[in-house]
């Protein structure tokens, strides 16, 4: 109840930067499906209070903006994903945006996310993300549908504990992003709602095969197998959370020893994912702003030919995605697996071994991959790279998944 009146609270802030009391009103009539909701004193002194506040329109995807409040006007101008202008009024379902030259533009409000920002005296200024972020937090195991409604489309399931971004209230159900890019629904009584901070840690590193190492600086060798209980993949997930952190993407690594825990417990190498999970699951419980899981590897004794790719004259261990297909959504997390081999290749040709999916006779076939569909296991190189070429590896990935974080939020 508290979010739905904070979302109430915001529409009626832009309602009255658009005409005052009774557009606010008019606004939160339209958000509770129609029922009349009076502006109450308090809810309007509220947004005297921010009105040295300036609402911005960010664009979600390509678009038209056009000269008047309809698709029937003349197309002014194009804008893409990402980009923000201040809006100045609207008109049944249309915007209407200040552009950068002075002259003002119509867009369609069902392309656009609204921010505020401090309005500094400059119209042209562009909004920054608030602090806080509204989440809904999914209860029970759950449909997430194209539209807001029974009767469209699963796109995918949501599991109990999972939390996603909340893009808008549509009547009881909450438009909502998912890991692996877009949007979908999801029903309102079968979620919990907050806000977390905008810098809470948004993605979890982890090794569940943590000594896995190199050749050439490998302690402990048994069969085909190199480890090492210092010098080993952990460092690279070490890169890659400093990486992110610098990109302003928060991360939290995890540094359990799984395989010491294995060892204490006298239990076999292939209940390392279960032991893993524990930590993921601890994880989630802590924070619930984690979105995305890397459980990085490397690979087994792999010709270099195949496990690294020369790039402007740096060596660098080359990234396979592998997806297990016991987990009953896998199929987005392959969406999303996909979309960043598709980057990092355009990004640095050759990095991405491609996406690689496994059954259950092939291993463990789940990887802890069922938590959250921005769920990855990474294998970086094999035994036969270097350290160095990892570290360069887990800096070229940070690049390519800051670059995709950004282009859907």
């Amino acid at each position: 109840m508290r979010l739905r009146n904070q979302l109430l609270g915001g529409t009626a802030i832009i309602a009255l930067l658009f005409g005052g009391p009774d557009a606010a009103n008019a606004s939160i009539q339209g958000l509770s499906g129609g029922k009349t909701s009076s502006a109450s004193p308090q809810l309007l002194a509220q947004a005297k209070v921010v009105s040295n506040k300036a609402t911005v329109a960010k664009i979600t995807d390509i678009t038209n903006l056009r000269k008047g409040p309809g698709t029937n006007y003349e197309i002014v101008a194009r804008a893409v994903a990402g980009d923000s202008y201040p809006i100045v009024g609207s008109e049944g379902d249309w915007y209407q945006i200040k552009l950068s030259s002075g002259n003002k533009a119509y867009v369609a409000n069902w392309v656009v996310d609204t921010d505020t920002s401090t309005n500094s005296g400059n119209s042209s200024n562009t909004g920054q993300k608030p602090d806080k972020e509204a989440i809904v937090k999914i209860v029970d195991t759950t449909n997430l549908r194209k539209g807001p409604g029974l009767d469209y489309e699963v796109v995918t399931k949501a599991r109990a504990g999972e939390s996603f971004p909340i893009i808008k209230l549509t009547g009881d159900w909450y438009q909502v992003s998912l890991p692996s890019g877009g949007s979908a629904y999801v029903a309102k009584w079968v979620v919990n709602t907050g806000e977390v901070s905008q810098k809470d840690n948004k993605v979890y590193i982890y090794h569940t095969h943590n000594r896995e190492s190199w050749k050439n600086v490998s302690t402990s060798t048994k069969g085909t197998s190199y480890d090492d209980p210092k010098v080993n993949i952990t460092l690279v997930g070490k890169q890659l959370a400093q990486s992110l952190e610098k990109k302003g993407i928060a991360s939290l690594l995890e540094e359990t020893d799984f395989a010491a825990k294995l060892n204490e417990q006298k239990l076999s190498y292939t209940k390392a994912y279960a032991e893993s999970r524990k930590a993921v699951d601890h994880a989630i419980q802590s924070h619930a702003s984690l979105t995305y899981f890397f459980d990085i590897h490397r690979d087994a004794d792999v010709p270099r030919s195949k496990t690294t790719v020369t790039i402007n004259g740096k060596s660098y261990a080359r990234i396979m995605f592998v997806i297990g297909d016991v987990n009953p959504t896998y199929k987005e997390n392959k969406k999303f697996a996909d979309a960043l081999h598709a980057l990092l290749n355009k990004r640095y040709p050759g990095i991405s071994r491609g996406v690689l999916t496994k059954s259950a006779h092939q291993g463990n076939a789940e990887y802890n991959q069922s938590v959250s569909n921005g769920s990855l296991l990474l294998e970086f190189g094999g035994v036969n790279n270097t350290l160095q070429e990892n570290l360069q590896t887990a800096d070229a990935f940070a690049d390519v998944f800051a670059e995709y974080y950004k282009s859907i939020k």
